[in-house]
């Protein structure tokens, strides 16, 4: 009798360290498949693209190959040897019902289990914030929370990667809820390594095997500063340059990531004044986690914001400030420019000289040769 091999989604939620895990899972692809766990896609922009077919996001300016992950996807888990396999996009969690049986039926025979991360409100709403500037958008932090504020209860799309219970429950209808594990995102302090190990024991794998060099800084956020000179930035920018083929390379990654990111500054917090209601909100999602009959992997209370989570005023970024980081911005920029500029100047000029001493050379060869012959 053939036994059925689980496949587990991690789902996501945004924000949750779900970019870390995906770095450490993606670069220990070989040590896993060894140890039976196959991943699949072996690549992040391949996990993407898996992404966009099930949710039907293509855009006229996606590769054509994009179109061919979600095809492959039950042959390649037939194909893979292991144990059990792991697909991992976060960006899977908003999938409405269809697009949720669409992903199902592309799993072949596998007993599919959800994996979600959640993390605590009071540290997941301003990430998500700064991590849609990073996408192109330009709305101020005060106008975001007003929205959220607003569209509290509804489907709106700004909730789709935060109202915890709304996934827990679209997921429950097409998988059952023991097979749905909640892996809570430690709090502030928490021991290094802790959501790891949480998420490891959920595949049954050991974390040692894991190739901790193999994550990068591709996701690190942005301080408040930084974040209000990339929004004023967004500002300006045609909504025709933000198609995240064009965006994402040079807005994100190379301007946010690169030259904002790092840099130092004040964290984005909630503003005090959201206490009451982030805290009420985070225990209602606690109750649901706890009534809900879900595997919950870690303690459910770690989704209660802590203190640390609120700034003690409100916070705002002066002219002067936002001025000096723009500064910072463009030095690191032209530095660049200048040393890439200066290395190709050093590099065209270290092979002029040497053509010119394998000029010489024949020169003196030739000249050598003529004087040899007039000797003779």
């Amino acid at each position: 009798m053939r036994v059925t091999r689980p496949l587990y989604l991690h789902i996501g939620l945004q924000k949750t360290g779900t970019s870390y895990l995906q770095g450490l899972f993606l670069g220990s692809v070989d040590a896993l498949r060894e140890a039976g766990l196959d991943v699949y896609p072996t690549h992040r922009r391949a996990a993407y693209w898996l992404m966009l077919d099930v949710r039907d996001r293509f855009r006229p300016h996606d590769p054509p190959q994009a179109r061919e992950v979600l095809r492959d996807l039950p042959g390649n888990l037939d194909a893979a040897r292991g144990r059990a396999a792991l697909v991992s996009e976060e960006s899977f969690s908003p999938a409405d019902d269809a697009q949720v049986q669409r992903l199902l039926a592309a799993c072949s025979d596998r007993e599919v289990h959800v994996v979600v991360t959640a993390r605590d409100l009071g540290r997941q709403i301003p990430s998500v914030w700064q991590q849609g500037l990073q996408s192109g958008r330009a709305i101020t932090f005060p106008d975001y929370l007003a929205r959220l504020h607003k569209t509290q209860g509804t489907p709106a799309p700004i909730w789709w990667q935060k109202d915890l219970p709304a996934v827990l429950e679209k997921w429950s209808r097409h998988v059952p809820a023991e097979r749905i594990h909640v892996v809570t995102v430690p709090p502030p302090g928490a021991e290094k390594g802790l959501l790891l190990e949480r998420f490891c024991s959920v595949l049954g794998i050991d974390p040692a095997l894991l190739d901790q060099s193999s994550v990068g800084r591709a996701n690190r956020g942005l301080r408040l500063e930084q974040a209000e000179v990339l929004r004023r930035v967004n500002a300006g920018i045609p909504d025709d340059l933000k198609r995240r083929d064009v965006y994402g390379d040079v807005g994100k990654r190379g301007f946010s990531v690169k030259v904002l990111g790092g840099a130092e500054g004040r964290p984005i917090l909630l503003p005090e004044s959201e206490r009451a209601w982030c805290e009420e909100l985070s225990q209602r999602y606690v109750d649901h986690v706890r009534e809900g009959g879900y595997d919950v992997v870690g303690d459910v209370e770690d989704l209660l914001p802590r203190d640390s989570a609120f700034a003690p005023d409100e916070q705002e970024v002066s002219e002067e400030q936002v001025a000096q980081v723009a500064v910072d911005a463009l030095t690191t920029m032209v530095s660049r420019q200048l040393t890439t500029h200066r290395t190709r100047k050093d590099r065209a000029a270290a092979e002029a000289a040497e053509r010119a001493r394998r000029g010489w050379r024949g020169r003196v060869r030739r000249l050598l040769g003529v004087d040899a012959g007039i000797n003779r």
